[in-house]
């Protein structure tokens, strides 16, 4: 093997970068009293120190408390744990040769600085009495870790670098989970409407940050001004005293509630998919969750029965996806059309399980189970249906990466439903009445009504500010007609086709298309068949409203609202 040679140029780039720091660090403004503040804020990736400084002067002015302010610069502009203790050691140095002599130290990082100080505070435990995070978040390989201090974090709405979706997780985590364990000590959240990953700097932002960014309404230094109060508030409230912090918890219990009221529907949306990162899914073979109800399929497997997984889930897993159970099973059976009178006032209730749709082990199928298989509703007696049906979410890949980046909504939901033509003879519609071409097999428009149903619920829960956003700036989905799975060699191509979002237009209007994959198979004998008769299904790929809420407030910005697109209309313009 030869020898590894650092070139020349890269040797001088890095000793040029380390002899022109731009480290600084600020003095507090006069007249202030109390408790004296060590404020270290690190940059994000990219992001030079000095378009930190208007922001930093607003905290200084916004706390009735002294606040000392050190802003160290990477090597590079990019924070990276082997600079960080010592980069950390020099700017207070400065500050203590400057005359610092402070009682707390809190350390905030911005977007790639906040993962680094989230990962120096929990080696260092101790070391600061608060961590503040902006652009960024706590991220979930750290939700079990101590981190011996309160954590802020801070952050705009139109953040489209660490999507507001991804906070609203962090909320149900930190501060909303229902029963939940808080983090002790407290892990607070504040989201400051329209903010964006840049809101806290100030500048032509990096490359990265204008391609992927949203575009803030409100402007810099207004956004300052809110950030610095948010901030402010939450330094008082910890290491104040007297007036002054009774008026900090004043300001951060109102900022709690307004952040509260607008993750609620980001979080409600997370719920009705069963989205796996605000619970646990639970295992329909080997039930856990006495709540769930779910009949036990019939124990049919190819092959050996697959172990139970270890560790079981909780006893307060999630059994199923609410919106298939409260939505989609009842919009397929779409019992208000059929043609007979007992069939049109039957009820349908329906018990979802997560479960991998492939999964043999044993076989995992969409039943009715009242009826019993072989027998209908009768003429003129009340008529409630008993259905059970499969979802499996399927996730973004890059997700994985937990920058936030990336949506955390399912992007389709594999659900395992009862066909149309099922559910109404189980409710006493006669086969001539049935036919399945046209209760299930020709028509293309069932999935794309629950999907329908998905992105309408979207809307009108969608906060005030946001729906009004997206029906300004937004790009409308436009929900067409389902496409036909056929069947391949290893059985319905319907698990692996994806769920399409196509761009298009709606007189001439910019839109997307959405396209579900569907596969039916017909009903027999009233689903008194075999077990690996498949008999009576019709699966659809879903649109979560998870999925839709997060196209309204992040995905379908995009096209019209990125910092990139606004930026270019703003310079065109004024040239």
């Amino acid at each position: 093997m030869g020898h590894f040679h650092v070139p020349m140029a890269a040797i001088l780039l890095l000793v040029s970068a380390a002899s022109s720091d731009n480290s600084y660090t600020l003095k507090p403004p006069a007249g202030k009293q109390g408790a004296t503040i060590s404020l270290i804020l690190i940059q994000g990736e990219s992001s030079p120190p000095g378009g930190y400084r208007p922001f930093a002067e607003a905290v200084q002015a916004a706390s009735p408390l002294p606040v000392w302010v050190g802003v160290p610069e990477f090597v590079a502009d990019t924070p990276e744990p082997l600079q960080f203790g010592s980069k950390i050691k020099n700017v207070t140095e400065q500050m203590v040769k400057a005359g610092m002599s402070a009682n707390r130290s809190v350390i905030l990082g911005h977007s790639l600085g906040g993962v680094m100080a989230q990962q120096y505070v929990t080696s260092h435990v101790g070391e600061f009495d608060a961590l503040v995070l902006y652009g960024a978040t706590v991220l979930r390989k750290y939700r079990t870790t101590p981190f011996g201090a309160p954590v802020l974090t801070l952050d705009g709405t139109l953040d489209g670098l660490l999507r507001v979706t991804r906070q609203a997780e962090a909320w149900w985590h930190q501060v909303g989970s229902p029963g939940g364990q808080r983090p002790e000590p407290p892990q607070p959240l504040i989201l400051l409407d329209g903010l964006n990953h840049w809101s806290i700097s100030s500048g032509p932002p990096p490359s990265f940050v204008r391609a992927h960014d949203l575009s803030a309404s409100l402007n810099e230094t207004v956004g300052h001004a809110a950030l610095a109060t948010a901030l402010s508030s939450f330094i008082t409230a910890s290491f104040g005293a007297g007036a002054a912090q009774v008026a900090a918890v004043k300001a951060l219990s109102d900022a709690y509630n307004s952040t509260a009221r607008l993750v609620a529907p980001l979080v409600e949306a997370l719920e009705l998919e069963g989205s796996t990162h605000v619970g646990t899914p639970c295992d329909s073979d080997y039930p856990t969750n006495p709540h769930c109800e779910y009949p036990m399929f019939p124990n049919t497997s190819l092959g050996p029965r697959k172990p139970p997984p270890d560790p079981l889930p909780p006893v307060d897993c999630t059994c199923g996806s609410a919106w298939v159970m409260q939505t989609a099973q009842r919009l397929m059976g779409a019992v208000e059309l059929a043609p007979t009178p007992t069939a049109q006032s039957a009820s349908i209730v329906t018990k979802d399980a997560f479960h991998d749709v492939s999964d043999t082990r044993p076989f995992h199928l969409p039943h009715i189970f009242t009826p019993p298989p072989g027998t209908a509703c009768t003429a003129g007696e009340p008529c409630k249906l008993l259905t059970t049906t499969v979802t499996m979410p399927i996730l973004d890949r890059l997700d994985e990466l937990d920058t936030g980046l990336y949506p955390i909504s399912a992007r389709e939901l594999r659900t395992k439903l009862k066909s149309r033509q099922s559910i109404w003879q189980s409710a006493g519609v006669p086969e001539e009445l049935s036919p399945f071409n046209t209760t299930d097999r020709l028509n293309a428009s069932i999935c794309r009504a629950v999907n329908a149903a998905a992105y309408q619920w979207a809307l009108e829960h969608a906060g005030a500010e946001a729906h009004s956003r997206f029906e300004a700036l937004g790009t409308a989905l436009r929900l067409v007609e389902d496409t036909w799975s056929s069947i391949g060699i290893t059985g319905p191509t319907w698990i692996h086709d994806e769920l399409t979002f196509t761009p298009s237009s709606d007189g001439g209007r910019p839109v997307v298309d959405v396209a579900a994959p569907y596969f039916a198979t017909e009903n027999k004998n009233l689903g008194d068949v075999i077990y690996l008769e498949t008999v009576g299904y019709h699966y659809c790929k879903l649109l979560s409203p998870a999925r839709a809420m997060e196209w309204i407030y992040v995905d379908g910005l995009y096209p019209n609202a990125s910092a990139r697109v606004m930026m270019a209309m703003a310079r065109a313009r004024g040239g």
